[in-house]
């Protein structure tokens, strides 16, 4: 019985887990440039929920600055990614990483890839 009920436990949590990227995935797409939207998502399929969670983070910290006027996320980042702001940039080797992240995201947000295809002769 309490085999079980570990499976089942195990099994909801697995649910939420992925529930949550799947939300976490669908706000980050729907803030997205829809020309480059192939490279957003192949991005976006290779993080880890954290990941995903400081992005949505941050975009939702770039939606609520853009409100009162247009700013450059990049001059967000140093704010953002604060430890005297946030408790949990403490750890220096996560905030780097989860920084190169970030990085990675604007970059992927604003350079639309140029797709090549394959000319057959007829």
């Amino acid at each position: 019985m309490i085999v079980v009920r570990l499976l089942s436990v195990l099994l909801e949590l697995t649910l939420a887990v992925v529930a949550s990227r799947s939300s976490l995935m669908g706000a980050l797409i729907r803030t997205a440039n829809t020309s480059n939207l192939h490279s957003v998502l192949d991005f976006l399929t290779g993080l880890s929920c954290g990941e995903l969670e400081c992005l949505a983070e941050f975009q939702g910290a770039c939606l609520l600055e853009m409100d009162a006027m247009p700013v450059n996320p990049y001059r967000m980042l140093a704010e953002f990614f604060d430890p005297a702001v946030s408790e949990r940039w403490r750890n220096c080797e996560d905030r780097a990483h989860k920084t190169f992240v970030v990085l990675s995201w604007l970059e992927v947000q604003k350079t639309p890839k140029k797709r090549a295809f394959a000319a057959h002769a007829a």
